[in-house]
This record gives C-alpha cells, structure tokens and sequence, in this order.
C-alpha cells in the first residue's frame, strides 16, 4: 500500500495559525497540499492514494494553514484533523494501515540532521519513501542502498566476490552497511527511529539489511558531518530508518525472483499487521528471504576461475521488528521499538583456479544474530516544552563456521565477533523566547553508552584437539551531552523584499570516551531564502570517529626478520618488526562543510531541484603508519619509528610486551644483544583522507489528463578523494580507482500512474574507474542498468480479490555485465565486485493481499 506523503516543514512560523497570502493555481490535489505546507511551515500527512486523481481549485487570498486546507478539499470527499503542528488528511471511508488515527502527538515529527521540531534543515536530506524504494526494484534495505549515489558499495557488502578478496572491502557476514562518500562503513552512522544499534563484525558498520523493508515508513539520509548532534561515527554522514509508526490489517505479500543467466533464486514472504486504539497502536513486521548462491560457473566472464567458486552468496534470513505507542496520561507516552534477525548464508573461495574449494580453498557459513529493544518516555512539561528518555539494549553474534583445506587436508575453524551496546539517554526541547522572525528553539541532553565487544578466533589442526590463536572480550564506556540552537532573524513577521527568511543554527557535542579520552565537535548552519521559491544553505562542522575496539585491543605482535632483506642494513644483523595493537590511540577527527542550493518555483508546481557541494578534510585515522618496511631503516620520514642499535634491554622490554611472545624467523638463534635495528609499525593516528564533490538531484510531479500523473527524478554525484597514508608520504587518489568509489554515480527515471496501475524505469550508471595496479593504468568501463516495474493494484472492499496488488519487476533489463579486469591470480574475480553487481538480468514477481 501506498504511504501517505509527509512533507517536511521548510519554513516554520512562529504562530501556526499566522494568516499569510497564498497563490496556488489549480491542479494536482497533493502537490496544491505540499504548497501550503511549504508557505505555512505547518506538517501535512496524506495518503497518497487518498488524493491520487483529485484536483484543487486554484487558492488565491490570505489565509490560515487550516482555512487554506478546508478550502483545498471542499467536495473532494476528504475529511482532515487539524492539529496544533501537523495536519492529517484522510478519505471519509475507513483509514487505512499507516494513517489510522493517531493518538500519538504527531508534532514530534522530526527529520534527521536536527533534534529540533521544525527547525529547518541546513544539511541536505535525503528521503526514500518505502513506496519509492520498492518503484525502483529494490526488495531489501541493502538493495536500496547500492543504488544510492553518495554512497560506496565497498566495505561490508555480500556481493564482494570470493568472501571479500577484492581491495580492502569485504564479505565476512554477509551484511550490508552504509559507506558514504567511501570513508568506510565505520564512518557512516545507521540508526534505528532515532536509536543507535550494535554494530556488526569488525567493521564497525550497522547492518541495514536487517530490518525488513515492510517494516518501513522512509529512509533519511544526510551526507554530511554530523557528529555535533548524533556523536562517533556520523564522520561521513548519517542514515535514520523511520518504522512505519503504526498499521490497521493485516498484509501479507510474497515474492519469487530468478535470474536469467542461472543461480540467485530467490524466494521472499513477508507479512505486517497491526491495531490501533484510542491512546494507542503497534505495528509487527516480519520477512523471510532464501536466496541460493551465484557462482563463476554460471557466469561467461568467470570461466577461468574454478566453478564452484562463489560470487554471490546464499542466504537465509529471517527478521522480525515492531513498535508501538501508548499515552499512559494526558501529556505522557510511551514508546517502544524491537528488532530481531538471524541471517545463514554460505560461499566457497578455491585458492586456486585448477581444483575445487575442497582441495585448496575457504568454504565459509556466517551465522549472525541480531537483536534490538529500544524504550523511550515522552513527557510534555508544557503545551511546548517536551521532556524524553529513552534506552536501547543491542546486541550482533557473527559466527563464523569456517573450513580451511590444504592439500585436500580439511582444517575446521571458527571466528565469533559479539557487539552489544547498552544506552541511556535524557533531553528537553522547546521555544526560548520569540523574535520577530519566529521562536527560538533549544533542544539538549546527555546520557552514557557502554560498547561490548568479544572475540574468538580458533582452529582445529587435523588429529589435534581445538587452538584457541585469540580471544577477548572488551567494554568501554561512553558518556555525553549535547545542546542545538535555531534563531529565525527573519521570518514571516519580518520579512523583506530579498529576506523572506534568514535561520541560524548551532550544535555542540561533548563525548568522553573511556580509554581513549574527551572530543568536543561544535556544528554551525544557516538557511537563507530570498524568497519562497529559492533557499540557500550550509553547514560547516567537526566530526568524529573513536577508535573502534578491535583497533585498542588487537594483539601486539613481534616478528623477527632476516637483516640481508633490509636495504642500508650493514650489519646484516636481524630485525625486529612490531606490528597490531598496542599504541594508544585517540578519535580520527574531521572538518567538514557543504553548501546546498534548493530552488522550488511556485510557478512549477512538483517541480523541485537541489544542488549541493560538500569538503570532508579528514586526519588521524588509525593506520599502519609504514608503507615499505623493508626500506625504512634509513627513511628520515620513519626516523621516529626506527631504533637502530637497541640495546638488550630496550629489545627484551619489547618481548615483554607480546601476549604470544616473539616469531622468529630470522634463520638463527634469537639474541637480544645482536639486534640490527627496533622497527615499530603498530598501528597509529597518522592518516588522512580528503573528500569533495558535488550532489545533484531534482524531482518533478505533474498531473495530466484528469487522474494520470507522472513523476520524474533523478540523483548524482561526483566524487574525488586522495589518501595520505602516514605524514611525509605522497597522498594517493581513491575515487575513480579500482576497488574505490568511482567519481560519478547517477540514477534517475520516472512513474507513470493511471488510477490503479503505474509503471517504472528507472537508469542506474556506475562510472568506470582506473585499474593502478599496472603500469599504465588501465581503464574499466562503467555499468549501467535499466530497472523496470508494473503494479496493479485492486480497490479495498469485498470480494477474494479485493486489497489485492501484483507487481513485476525487471532489474538490469539489457542484462548489463561489469567490465573485465586482468589479475595476475586467475583464481581471482575478473571483475570489480565493489562497484558492479555480478547478479545480471533478475525478474522478479510478488503477490501482495490486503486484509
């Protein structure tokens, strides 16, 4: 079913109830409701299908937000509830699923890049509607995000051939995470309504593919700093999943989809239901997905790998989230959110390209748990001031099953990562005083976080009894508080010719981070409309990252070397190499600002455009702080690094300090009096990484014909980042290089809609990179594939076949497949799996019953 549009506040006034003058020509219904809520800065929430096919009468005049509503709907058969922030139109028949009545307080809507009701946005949000993800083919949250421009594929993503063999990306559990702008899924926050939830693995990421896509209302996504507001990890940007906050029925779909170049069946059943009552309501979701593994044999461009080998993995997973909402007293409610997932998925990577994986290869069964529960209060102190406190308790088990075999000699072994995460958090929001150009709002709070993490790596030589080669289990605690601003300087009471609004806004953090210390990021925006079609914002900011656990308590290791393999090393002595953990590290740091300019013509109605360009300056990130050791005894770039002529004792000290003791593979006896030179190449604060672009979208809505409509969209961005590994070495260029983000990424298309039926295509383009690993590098081209889908849909009544929808969707219709690259390893995948999709042409049909 269709989601009733919720369009964001852009100008919020100080009294809603201010007359102001509108001239709306007539037309389309629904864009004629957006108009009004742009002018008036007042929510207004609609079905989609409610006013599909409506017009309205041309509206010219001064009026309120609510008289200009009642006017617009007059004879259209709607009825509307006016609240104090939000208006909420519904047909006269019974309400359906997401729009059934809300005894919630529906001002608290909220868009992410703010902890302010109806501040205005100085960052640029991005927001896909569940309705709008599944138009473009996609049937999960990880599809969704591989077709979004900003960001990268790379990082934790399962379509990483070969368990994740390819540049420094990886497959290990089969999860998908955000990686916005390809500063790593560590750098891209994932949140769930708002909540924080366990990250996955090592990577730091949050797997998104976990919650189910019926479940959800919309996807928020802001490109862009936000560590002032939201803490660690929003370096690159952050991703809000809003729930469907409540449902009335029962619907149940199911969907089947095959591939016509073999493998990658797939098999999905998903349900919601749901209730509302006077003070309350829940909505429960549940999704099941099978999906059998893609492997080299069933593709033309992977002939010379071996067969078997893996490509796409399978997949089983079931997931299970609700949520629901309960006023306990007049101004009091409660809120509650859970999620629960178990996914199993299999992949087999031959070593090589002359035998099966059981005769030299890793066949590899992740199986991960995750669950969620996360609680929060609301309590309204005043008609504007709010009081909220809220909990999540999150954990993520990865267990890894693996099978190593050698020789056809089979070694059983298993690696468990387990994330929990345990949260409290308070805050107050509300108007400090009035100014001419509206209320000054203040949004603060604070709270603690306290981060698990467990590791066990073990394996089982054949004949011998089980060798546990790591295992840990960590805490670190985290405390915080925060505080946001907005100032209107002008506003609807003050505007003026070429002022028609001015807002300033400001955010602060402190985090206290235990084991790693204090970081304060402060974020300053503003938002400025000459006039009611044209704004201008931007944002400039310092954000964060904490080192991840792992990276504080990976083990320190030692490895003494040869000295005949190091250049300038006349002794010819033995050296000895430190490596992993072990040196202190503090939070990776950056610098970032964008500026955006929207332009939304009154004299377009649905006609939308948005440009933004944005600079991510990012230092400290935790690194090996040595490129090429061999050669670093005389390099005055490492000379902090490098003790030549240790004594004995400073080189036992350093024995002392690894948990394993000393691997010696120097060809002779250790002596610690007869040491060359004390190489520490632990890891370190000593990176950079530089990001800037452009983003580009617009959007356009129009009705014709009486009830038919067509919308057009499109998205893209344009990338360049460059790496500095460790100072005084030359940065190096990531995007537009193989394994890295490419420098251009676009989709777009359009949805015809005709009373029950309409019709998608969508393009999705994926520039081509350069592969550096050769001299002269050479080029990989692009990928671009055409997404269609139909949808039928059946009206609600009586009747078998009433509430019923069917739609076929075709992804890759020209059957696209990525470009060839040459690797010195034929067991390799000869092609780019970061970037481009080994999936191929995938047809797709889903039933869909409404109860």
């Amino acid at each position: 079913m269709a989601i009733g549009t919720l369009v964001p506040a852009t100008a919020a006034f100080a009294e809603d109830q201010r007359r102001i003058e509108y001239n709306i020509e007539g037309g389309d219904l629904g864009e004629a409701l957006k108009a009004i809520s742009r002018l008036s800065g007042k929510d207004i929430i609609f079905h989609s299908e409610a006013v599909l096919g409506k017009s309205a009468t041309k509206l010219h005049g001064s009026y309120s937000a609510d008289e200009a509503v009642r006017t617009l709907i007059q004879g259209t058969g709607l009825r509307a509830q006016f609240r104090k922030d939000v208006i909420i139109i519904r047909g006269r028949s019974e309400p359906s699923g997401d729009l059934a009545d809300r005894p919630a307080v529906d001002g608290e809507i909220l868009v992410t890049g703010s902890r302010i009701r109806g501040a205005p946005p100085t960052s640029p949000v991005t927001v896909a509607r569940r309705e709008e993800i599944e138009k473009q083919g996609a049937s999960d949250l990880g599809s969704y995000i591989r077709l979004l421009p900003q960001n990268f594929n790379g990082g934790q993503n399962p379509n990483v051939a070969g368990g994740g063999a390819q540049g420094n990306n990886n497959n290990v559990s089969s999860s998908s995470t955000l990686n916005l702008r390809g500063l790593g899924p560590d750098a891209t926050l994932t949140l769930l309504n708002g909540h924080r939830l366990a990250y996955d693995a090592l990577a730091q990421g949050v797997d998104i593919s976990s919650i189910p896509l019926a479940a959800v209302d919309r996807v928020e996504v802001v490109a862009d700093g936000a560590s002032a507001l939201y803490g660690s990890d929003a370096v690159g940007g952050v991703a809000n999943i809003i729930l469907r906050p409540e449902f009335r029925g029962a619907e149940i779909s199911a969907r089947l989809a095959t591939t016509t170049d073999g493998g990658g069946r797939q098999a999905q059943l998903s349900a919601v239901t749901g209730t509302t009552w006077s003070d309350g309501g829940f909505m429960l979701a549940a999704d099941y997905t099978s999906s059998r593994r893609i492997s080299a044999g069933q593709r033309s461009y992977t002939s010379l790998m071996d067969q078997s080998a893996t490509l796409v993995p399978s997949v089983k997973q079931i997931s299970i989230v609700a949520t629901g909402h309960q006023r306990m007293a007049e101004g009091v409610e409660f809120k509650i959110d859970g999620t629960f997932s178990r996914r199993n998925s299999k992949y087999d990577n031959p070593f090589l390209n002359t035998g099966s994986v059981t005769e030299n290869g890793l066949r590899s069964n992740p199986i991960v748990r995750t669950y969620s529960i996360s609680p929060s209060l609301t309590v309204a102190l005043t008609p504007a001031w709010s009081l909220n406190f809220s909990g999540t308790i999150a954990d993520s088990k990865a267990d890894l099953h693996s099978r190593r075999y050698s020789a056809s000699v089979e070694t059983p072994g298993r690696l468990i990562y387990s994330n929990d995460l345990r949260a409290l958090e308070a805050g107050v929001q509300g108007p400090l005083t009035e100014l001419p150009g509206g209320e000054v709002k203040l949004a603060a709070g604070g709270g603690i976080r306290s981060l698990g993490l467990g590791v066990q790596v073990s394996n089982t030589p054949h004949g011998s009894p089980t060798i546990v080669t790591e295992q840990f289990h960590t805490r670190r605690a985290v405390q915080f508080a925060y505080g946001e601003l907005t100032i209107p300087i002008f506003g609807a009471g003050n505007s003026k010719p070429l002022l028609y609004r001015l807002d300033l806004t400001a955010a602060g953090r402190f985090e206290h981070y235990e084991a790693v210390g204090s970081v304060a990021t402060p974020k300053f925006g503003f938002r400025y409309a000459p006039s009611p079609d044209l704004s201008l914002m931007g944002s400039w900011g310092r954000s964060f990252k904490a080192p991840t656990l792992y990276q504080q308590n990976q083990i320190r290791q030692g490895v003494l070397l040869p000295g005949v393999i190091f250049s300038d090393n006349p002794s010819g002595l033995p050296v000895l190499l430190l490596a992993g953990g072990g040196t202190p590290l503090r939070a990776e740091k950056a610098e970032t600002w964008t500026a955006t300019v929207s332009l939304t013509p009154r004299s377009v109605p649905g006609l939308h455009l948005q440009a933004s360009y944005f600079d991510v300056a990012y230092k400290d990130r935790v690194s090996v702080p040595i490129v090429g050791a061999t050669a670093a005894l005389s390099n005055p770039i490492y000379a902090n690094l490098v003790r030549l002529s240790p004594s004995a004792t400073a080189v036992e000290a350093e024995i002392v300090r690894l948990p394993q003791g000393l691997s010696n593979f120097s060809g002779s006896a250790f002596d610690a009096a007869n040491i060359a030179a004390i190489i520490d190449g632990t890891d370190r604060n000593v990176a950079r990484q530089n990001a800037r672009g452009v983003d580009v979208s617009g959007r356009y809505k129009f009705s014709f014909s009486g009830s038919q409509t067509l919308e057009i969209s499109a998205n893209a961005s344009y990338l360049e980042s460059r790496r500095q590994v460790a100072t005084g070495l030359p940065s190096s260029q990531l995007a537009g290089t193989i394994f890295n983000p490419p420098n251009w990424r676009m989709e777009g298309g359009f949805t015809y809609s005709l009373s029950s039926f309409d019709a998608s295509l969508f393009a999705n383009y994926i520039g081509g990179t350069s592969d550096t690993r050769t001299l002269p590098d050479v080029h990989v081209g692009s990928f671009t594939s055409l997404d269609g889908t139909l949808r039928y849909r059946t009206e609600r009544g009586n009747g078998i076949f009433a509430g019923t929808e069917i739609v076929l969707s075709v992804l890759n219709l020209l059957n696209e497949k990525p470009a060839q690259i040459q690797n010195s390893d034929p067991s390799l995948p000869p092609y780019d799996s970061t970037n481009y999709s080994a999936i191929g042409r995938q047809i797709s049909v889903t039933l869909r019953k409404r109860i």
